[in-house]
């Protein structure tokens, strides 16, 4: 929420606010006299000193340039989760029960004010569900996609081995994209539930058309249609700038119909099918009694070894991998794909390719591995997940011992990070997902299993990378006017409800720092330091306490020595400092550090590390940016000297 508080001369009390009512988010009026002997007093309005603003994350950073961050080192940023974002979906706080089988959620953003949630009920289908939000916290009842149980879904097998045999269609894996137009293009998988291994004419991907009516969150779907027939699993779809709609799916239809279906292992590889009409037709198009094996276009696949199919046959052959596909537009126009690689021994790896230039895929032959940029098997997981920020960094998910977890990359998609983070902390399942919903903001969807109920839970996470501090000499008076425009921030705040954002400015003698501190319970005990690198091993640590005092000290291996420095700041609260029986809102802290005493004198750029300490209950909690190395300072985030 926008928190825009004007600070009144007759409000002011040296540098506090005056209290505010409990949980109101108003200050208390003064008493006022009704006495009619007394003659009225007109007073003209007080003074406004200023405008303080008490931002939030999801205010700031609205500057983003396509490719701003391509040419920066990616592991200098990082993510960060917020504490008080986290959505859990199942039905003991929703009372819907559907959310207790949710398995494969998936959420898009339709446009600023609707999100789409989409889970197949059930590890195998047969059902998919469907929801809406207009704020990614409170979401509609969830809705029928699929029914498995309608009529329609009755199969009466004619020929071969279940003739005379009465199945019906289950469906999985939906996923959607948002086009042009505005339309929603739902895609899932379709199979029936006994013939599966013999039918591929039964199987295949089903399209359905939804339109968005009004604000409440209603969609319209349209009735379902076949668009590709043949063995398939988790499709995912996309739309590309010249308004290509692209489908990539996991199949192993091309082996199955050549060597029979192999129960213990299937040979997979990723297919694509395109349309440039919106869904209305698509290529190649791919019907029942298709006489190639019902080969789209193959785009990704990698060997495995090889293997005696199932069977009568005694020859080994070679198998591939290649499934799970998900595939995003770098900054630079090509694309990547991301895909779950699963061996012979039956463990899982994660792979990854970059395209050739505008988005194209090189076409692979039955037995050709690519494409040739292909990073195979790069590291332990499965089911991974792809985003891009506009700036360039990569953002993928993936499950780790039933985790879900996230690594960056690099913009031009050559490489991840080594080490992964925890995306949705306090799960357990299987699959996951991702969704950008603004420059700087990654939702994260996670499939979550509660002893023997599942569930989907949702947390938001805030991208800190390379900011830029304009120069401007700041009055050091706890006013941000002076801050307007200025919106480049870092934030904390993954472990607590407290959590800060630090914006930075300066000019040829200081630079300036400015913390927006959001904490439902302020105490005198909590601290917001910014730490300063001097060397990769050294640094300077400035703390400023919720009475506006500030130290500072240099730290080397780990001992700190204060410096006889004084670094002006100012604070202004808006709560009542150690009163648990109200809820605050949090507090601004303007800060101006001598360039000098910090060895910033003549230099165009530093690097920071910010930090909290909330101390609301008994256990103290100190906070700062995930998966940054408090005590190397190498791959701190930099902040430009403009």
């Amino acid at each position: 929420m926008n928190k825009r508080i004007r600070i009144l001369a007759a409000l002011l009390s040296g540098l506090m606010l005056v209290p505010m009512a409990a949980c109101t988010g108003t200050t208390t009026p003064p008493e006022t006299s009704t006495d009619a002997s007394t003659p009225a007093v007109t007073t003209e309005e007080p003074v406004e000193e200023g405008v303080t603003e008490l931002l939030s994350i999801k205010e700031l950073n609205t500057n983003s340039e396509l490719g701003s961050h391509a040419e920066d080192d990616y592991k200098t940023a990082s993510m960060e989760i917020n504490f008080r974002e986290t959505v859990d979906l199942r039905s003991s706080n929703t009372g819907f029960n559907y959310y207790d089988n949710a398995y494969y959620p998936r959420v898009k953003k339709i446009n600023d004010n609707l999100y789409l949630l989409l889970f197949m009920y059930g590890n195998l289908g047969p059902h998919l569900y469907w929801a809406t939000s207009t704020d990614c916290v409170r979401w509609n009842p969830p809705q029928i996609l699929y029914n498995n149980k309608d009529a329609d879904k009755v199969i009466t097998y004619t020929d071969g081995p279940l003739a005379g045999t009465t199945d019906r269609y289950c469906a999985v894996n939906a996923d959607a994209c948002v086009l042009d137009n505005g339309e929603i293009l739902c895609v899932y998988a379709v199979r029936p539930n006994k013939g599966y291994h013999d039918y591929p004419d039964y199987s295949g991907l089903w399209m359905t058309r939804g339109t968005v009516k009004g604000d409440k969150g209603l969609i319209e779907w349209s009735e379902p249609e076949k668009i590709y027939t043949g063995h398939a699993w988790e499709p995912y779809i996309r739309q590309d700038d010249s308004g290509q709609v692209e489908i990539y799916w996991t199949s192993i239809v091309a082996y199955a119909t050549m060597y029979g279906f192999d129960e213990e292992k299937r040979s997979s590889c990723t297919m694509l099918i395109t349309s440039n009409d919106r869904g209305e037709t698509w290529t190649p198009d791919i019907q029942a009694g298709d006489t190639n094996n019902y080969v789209a276009t193959r785009v990704y696949q990698e060997s495995i070894g090889r293997k005696v199919p199932f069977g009568d046959y005694t020859e080994a052959v070679p198998y591939f991998t290649g499934q799970m596909p998900c595939v995003t537009q770098l900054y630079n126009g090509k694309l990547m794909i991301s895909l779950e690689a699963h061996h012979l021994d039956q463990t899982f790896d994660v792979s990854y390719a970059v395209s050739e230039e505008n988005g194209v895929w090189k076409e692979l032959g039955l037995l050709e591995e690519g494409p040739d940029t292909s990073v195979r098997s790069s590291f332990d997981g499965a089911s991974p997940y792809l985003a891009c920020f506009p700036s360039g960094e990569v953002y993928m998910t993936y499950g780790d011992e039933k985790i879900l977890k996230y690594k960056l990359g690099a913009p031009d998609g050559s490489e991840v990070a080594e080490v992964g983070q925890l995306a949705a902390p306090g799960t357990f399942g299987v699959w996951g997902s991702c969704e950008l919903l603004s420059s700087h903001e990654m939702l994260n969807v996670a499939h979550n299993k509660v002893g023997e109920l599942y569930g989907v839970q949702l947390t938001h996470s805030y991208l800190n990378h390379r900011t830029n501090a304009p120069k401007a000499t700041i009055k050091v008076d706890g006013y941000t006017d002076d801050w307007e425009g200025n919106t480049d921030a870092l934030f904390v705040g993954s472990d607590s409800q407290a959590q800060i954002t630090l914006r930075t400015a300066h000019d040829d003698e200081n630079v300036y720092f400015l913390i927006s501190r959001l904490d439902r319970c302020l105490m005198s005990d909590d601290t917001t330091t910014i730490r300063i690198a001097a060397s990769e091993k050294t640094y300077y640590r400035i703390t400023v306490n919720m009475d506006g005092t500030a130290t500072l000290s240099y730290v080397e291996g780990g001992f700190a020595k204060k410096q006889d420095v004084e670094v002006a700041s100012v604070v202004k609260v808006f709560g009542t400092v150690d009163d648990n029986s109200d809820t605050d809102e949090g507090a601004v802290f303007e800060i101006a550090v001598p360039k000098s005493a910090v060895g910033l004198s003549g230099k165009s750029a530093l690097q920071v590390r910010p930090e909290l300490v909330n101390t609301d209950g008994d256990t103290k909690i100190t906070d700062s940016l995930t998966g940054v190395n408090a005590n190397n300072t190498t791959l701190w985030p930099s902040i430009v000297l403009d």
